[in-house]
């Protein structure tokens, strides 16, 4: 078979395929993006109103009444997870083996199209519990206007929208205004609101651990828990696992209706301005309340803790058999690991000649 060469014909150069390792110059990808910090938070949003009676600046505005707005934001950073309270606790004694069951009571009571996350259901349940509080009053008896909303990626069939209740406030004096407008009130009522949804999820989700079948039903998760100890007892501690949040309250807006539009108070005309810095009086945008209120939201899923029996069921004559046959196995790998290092040190120092194999580690020398 001729070749090219013997034809004549020119001699292509090779194709240089490039190298295709990992982070070379070859790599024509864009480089991936970084991770940050986990600085979690999500956010629920209140506003506030109060129809101020005004002389001076209706007649500026021509406005027949006033109505202030302040928005308020909610928010709840992730600190860490916390154990929650012991589900089911479990003794083996040795050599001792059990199944048992997991119950999960909200997979088993709804629907697939009804089942939804923690997290949803928190920010669904948080809503409800706002709306039962309609009928809020202010110290002085007189009514005030609410309304509140939730941010979230929630599933389908939750209304996460902003949900109002309560009629128009009037609030008619700075005392009145002040109550109302607290940050550190506001912060405390929605703390208590975040408590009682935590419980209500916590309730809802509840799981069901026990040694016995339920032969009703097969949605059950199995386990089997084993003792290899032959004599020391386990004790299994199982419990619920929580994320804890902190929650922060904030004023982030203060706003007062001119026609049909909300508009800031700083871009308001001045006399609307100034009736409103009088009437709020210590009310400011970026006031916060206290945030050491910590809000506890459980997890899918249990904790099993497993801890050894501090008193040994066997006699002594066998914890001492034990105790003996464990230091010789302990000897036995200590006068391998000296074996092992004078034979290094043999070859280190060029001694290459056989080892003498039929002598014992123990008898070396």
């Amino acid at each position: 078979m001729a070749t090219p060469s013997d034809e004549g014909a020119s001699v292509q150069p090779a194709v240089v395929i490039p190298d295709c390792g990992c982070g070379g110059e070859e790599c024509v990808g864009p480089e991936p993006v970084p991770w940050l910090p986990w600085q979690h938070c999500f956010k629920f949003y209140e506003f506030r109103y109060a129809t101020v009676p005004i002389e001076r600046a209706a007649a500026v505005a021509n406005l027949g009444r006033l109505i202030i707005r302040v928005r308020y934001e909610h928010a709840f950073c992730l600190l860490g997870r916390k154990q929650g309270p012991i589900v089911h606790s479990l003794t083996l004694l040795p050599k001792e083996q059990v199944r048992i069951y997991e119950y999960d009571r909200y997979r088993r009571a709804t629907s697939a199209t009804s089942r939804f996350s923690v997290r949803s259901s928190f920010f669904t349940l948080t809503q409800k519990v706002q709306d039962a509080y309609a009928s809020t009053k202010t110290d002085a008896g007189a009514s005030v206007s609410t309304s509140s909303s939730a941010t979230a990626g929630g599933g389908g069939g939750i209304d996460l929208g902003i949900i109002s209740f309560g009629g128009g406030g009037s609030v008619s004096s700075s005392v009145n205004a002040n109550a109302h407008f607290d940050v550190a009130t506001v912060s405390q009522r929605f703390s208590h609101i975040a408590e009682t949804s935590s419980l209500a999820v916590e309730t809802e989700r509840s799981i069901v651990v026990s040694t016995f079948e339920d032969t009703e039903s097969g949605q059950s998760t199995a386990r089997l828990l084993r003792n290899d100890n032959a004599c020391r007892a386990v004790t299994y501690f199982i419990r619920r696992v929580f994320e804890v949040y902190q929650l922060t309250t904030r004023i982030i807006g203060i706003e007062v209706q001119v026609g049909d539009a909300w508009i800031d108070v700083a871009a308001a005309p001045a006399a609307i301005r100034d009736e409103v810095r009088r009437f709020l009086e210590k009310i400011e945008v970026g006031s916060k309340a206290d945030p050491k209120v910590e809000i506890a939201l459980p997890t899918d899923g249990l904790l099993y803790e497993a801890e050894l029996a501090h008193c040994c069921s066997c006699d002594c004559e066998s914890e001492a058999k034990s105790r003996l046959e464990l230091e010789k196995l302990q000897l036995e790998n200590l006068a391998l690991r000296l074996e092992a290092e004078r034979r290094q040190k043999r070859l280190d120092a060029g001694e290459l000649d056989g080892f003498d194999t039929s002598t014992a580690p123990a008898d070396a020398g």
